[in-house]
């Protein structure tokens, strides 16, 4: 198959008014492949990600922005001023998309709620991530990441032996829900297709969390049982010469049995105490004991290879380090290196998806706050004395 230069979402515009990770998170993904998207922020300050990299020295070199935004071009205005909201709605006339994150309420005390844009521009698609849902009791509740995993269970579920509940250190919900976003705008956008209309897309975190733990959920609801795939199975990191292997013993009737014969040790399951899965679970602690005193002979590939040859699901517990010179990352050519504005190069993480008639050759870093905002209103049919004049009004700000 020839390889097409042409973007599938190429065409396609996005206005953006979302911030942190969720909203950000799927309209990079819009933007990487084709759209357009133009980021909106406030003047001076931005996105909220850009100032919450407790390691970044300004609002251009936070590592959390610089994630998420790539592809994008920013325009400031300060939605406080009565000229911004004209000058959004030009932008929205030859728009497909409008994304935001508010809280309820905030959008259309702004005039951008979905009732009201929906009138005006019936074909524009509304798309909007919320903490809770857009209507119920707790609409008006914030929503973020270990907030929701907190609420959803995620974090109970992953209580220590002590009972503390622990969160997971990364934002699986915020992502998890900026994927389903995607799906749903490119849903919308090819039911437009058919019946030439608009509609509301709305994902929230909440919903996206409990999404994420179908299969825990309907083991509870069915059975009152809580699953959890490390406690219930031969599931653990172990340590090694070097490092450390973690081992999956799922999907083979016998694992400790393949387990043993690949560490070249005497088949645990003939002991009484480890003869079934519900032995080796109820004395975990003890065969725990015995296996770290067996793989910890060996170097973590030693392990690996001996473990792969029988069968056994097993990985490296590799650092950030290693992930990023593993051979295998490297060929997958998921870490990017972006020419930047100010920081001359960034590197960044690719998204997963891969279409095999479509290159992604040319990303641009994110953008500096405001950088494109003369560019933007000069393409939405606005004369540089009207630019000027916002500018010197404090309508917008340019970089």
């Amino acid at each position: 198959m020839s390889t097409s230069q042409r973007l599938p979402l190429k065409g396609v515009r996005v206005i953006d008014f979302s911030q942190v990770q969720f909203g950000p998170m799927a309209t990079q993904i819009l933007a990487d492949f084709g759209a357009e998207v133009i980021k909106v922020e406030r003047p001076a300050v931005g996105d909220i990600s850009r100032s919450i990299d407790v390691k970044s020295e300004g609002i251009e070199d936070s590592a959390m922005f610089l994630a998420l935004n790539r592809n994008k071009r920013s325009i400031s205005l300060d939605m406080k001023e009565p000229g911004a909201l004209p000058i959004v709605h030009r932008m929205l006339e030859g728009a497909d998309v409008i994304v935001s994150n508010y809280r309820a309420g905030v959008a259309e005390r702004m005039g951008l709620g979905f009732e009201e844009l929906h009138k005006k521009f019936p074909r524009l698609i509304y798309a909007s991530g919320t903490g809770f849902g857009e209507d119920g009791p707790l609409t008006e509740l914030g929503g973020q990441d270990m907030a929701l995993q907190a609420f959803s269970g995620a974090t109970w579920h992953n209580r220590a032996t002590d009972g503390r509940p622990a969160i997971y250190p990364i934002p699986f919900i915020d992502f998890g829900a900026g994927m389903a976003l995607v799906q749903g705008i490119l849903l919308a956008l090819i039911e437009r297709g058919v019946s030439g209309q608009g509609q509301r897309v709305d994902v929230s975190l909440l919903d996206t969390a409990m999404f994420e733990q179908m299969q825990e959920y309907t083991a509870w609801m069915m059975r009152r049982f809580e699953v959890h795939w490390e406690r219930d199975n031969l599931v653990g990191s172990f340590k090694t010469s070097d490092g450390w292997v973690t081992i999956v013993g799922l999907f083979r009737p016998d694992p400790l049995r393949a387990i043993c014969t690949a560490l070249g040790t005497e088949d645990l399951t003939a002991r009484n105490e480890f003869s079934t899965a519900e032995l080796q679970q109820e004395n975990r602690e003890q065969l725990w004991h015995i296996l770290d005193e067996k793989i910890s002979e060996f170097s973590t590939e030693e392990a690996i290879q001996r473990l792969g040859k029988s069968g056994v699901i097993c990985g490296p517990v590799q650092d950030f380090d290693q992930v990023l010179q593993n051979p295998q990352v490297l060929h997958n050519d998921i870490v990017r290196s972006l020419p930047h504005a100010t920081l001359g190069e960034v590197r960044v993480i690719d998204n997963p998806i891969r279409l095999s008639g479509v290159r992604k050759d040319t990303y641009q870093a994110a953008p500096l706050l405001g950088e494109h905002t003369e560019e933007v209103l000069g393409e939405f049919g606005y004369s540089p004395d009207e630019i000027t004049a916002f500018v010197s009004n404090g309508v917008a700000v340019q970089a």
